[in-house]
């Protein structure tokens, strides 16, 4: 009975130390998404929708400076904040590139980064082709969210199948220790031993997967 609570208390500390690791990384991407103004959950969506309202207007006649402008009362909710105050930075100065360049700060996102070196460009340089540019900047925005919220949520399934190839082993191992042959086995000096270095390995295994499925941070291209 003993070695049954043994292991029972080891699968059972298995199952507390994979939920703290969730838990650390669900308090890990809160924690990133509080120093960003923008929430995480808008943003598999929020920046095609900046660049759709930017192409419709420029569409319609609008200067790219005053459509930005516009995007501070008319943009995407999550994103009026940092708009206001990049609003405020240009109609102080009049240069809209450095009042991008508090835009870009601000959110400091890698898809933020896209978007401001495409427009400071297309500021800079001029040309017929801003509407074309903007279209394809936001479908480019649009496939890179789909893609990324396909890869997490197979990433989910690769950690739910790592818990269960963690649990699965000891649940066997609980179940076999009610044969008096295995309990003898498992009391032994050897059998004790073996099952803490079961153990000690889950834990690395697991440590191991999770590092390996972490999913790469997308890199700054403007800083």
């Amino acid at each position: 009975m003993g070695l049954i609570l043994g292991l029972s208390t080891g699968l059972g500390f298995l199952l507390v130390f994979t939920s703290l690791m969730s838990v650390r990384s669900l308090s890990e991407i809160q924690k990133r998404s509080r120093r960003n103004s923008i929430p995480k959950i808008a943003q598999a969506h929020v920046w095609s929708d900046l660049v759709d309202d930017l192409a419709s207007a420029v569409r319609a006649g609008v200067p790219l400076p005053k459509a930005f402008e516009s995007l501070a009362s008319h943009g995407p909710s999550e994103l009026h904040e940092i708009l206001d105050q990049t609003v405020i930075r240009y109609r102080a100065t009049g240069d809209f590139v450095n009042a991008l360049s508090v835009f870009r700060d601000g959110c400091a996102d890698a898809r933020c980064d896209k978007i401001v070196g495409a427009l400071t460009i297309a500021h800079s340089v001029g040309g017929s082709d801003l509407g074309v540019l903007l279209r394809t900047l936001a479908e480019a925005l649009r496939d890179d969210a789909k893609i990324r919220s396909e890869i997490i949520a197979r990433q989910s399934w690769t950690i739910n199948g790592a818990r269960l190839a963690v649990g699965a082993p000891w649940v066997t191992a609980i179940l076999l220790s009610t044969h008096s042959d295995a309990w003898s086995a498992y009391t032994s000096p050897g059998g004790r031993n073996l099952l803490l270095l079961c153990a000690i390995s889950s834990i690395a295994a697991y440590l191991i997967m999770r590092q390996i499925g972490k999913l790469p941070v997308e890199g700054r291209l403007l800083s």
